[in-house]
């Protein structure tokens, strides 16, 4: 039952059995039930993008044990679907991946101009993510130098830039319907060097 519903049915004996409200949960979470990851399964529960970011973590070579293993999943998660989005439902991380969907070079602030200091600090954090991810990456010049421009505040900003492999994640997460320019750019890599 609806709240239109339940307001409109008479009696007061009536219980409030709302639908929970639909959150955007990324492709790679949707199936996956993190309390039941070990480090024995997660090659079993996990998706191959997940399994290749947690792997390094798990022994021999890592020292994850499954509650860390768990509470990892739960900050990846926490990046990939935390929204402040009261719209679309986005989360920050599918924001910048939209944003930066044209892979040109550009800055938190020129893609996201109206959201304040605090906000963009959190913005910065999840680009910081992505760059892990191999999604995004820091501008450079020819001679391996960060390229910055001056931003808002009057302070030198990073330059981002999106990687193919961002446009994989909308694709398979279903956003590609909020990318303006739908066909993949190839990647620039003379004016681009991986940090």
């Amino acid at each position: 039952m609806n709240f239109v519903d339940w307001c409109l049915t008479e009696g007061n004996e009536n219980i409030a059995q709302l639908e929970p409200a639909k959150k955007y949960k990324s492709y790679r979470f949707k199936k996956l039930d993190i309390p039941s990851v070990t480090v024995n399964n997660y090659r079993e529960k996990l998706v191959p993008s997940l399994i290749t970011q947690v792997e390094m973590f798990i022994p021999p070579s890592g020292s994850f044990e499954t509650p860390d293993l768990r509470r990892y999943l739960e900050l990846i998660q926490s990046y990939e679907t935390s929204t402040n989005d009261m719209v679309l439902g986005l989360s920050l991380a599918d924001q910048i991946r939209i944003a930066f969907s044209d892979m040109k070079a550009a800055t938190i602030c020129d893609r996201f101009p109206d959201i304040d200091l605090n906000s963009k600090r959190r913005y910065r954090c999840v680009a910081e993510y992505l760059l892990r991810q191999e999604e995004l990456i820091k501008v450079r010049d020819c001679n391996g130098k960060l390229v910055k421009k001056i931003g808002n505040a009057g302070k030198p900003v990073v330059l981002y830039r999106g990687l193919p492999k961002l446009y994989e994640t909308l694709k398979n997460s279903d956003l590609l319907k909020f990318v303006k320019n739908d066909k993949p750019q190839t990647e620039n890599s003379k004016q681009a060097i991986k940090s």
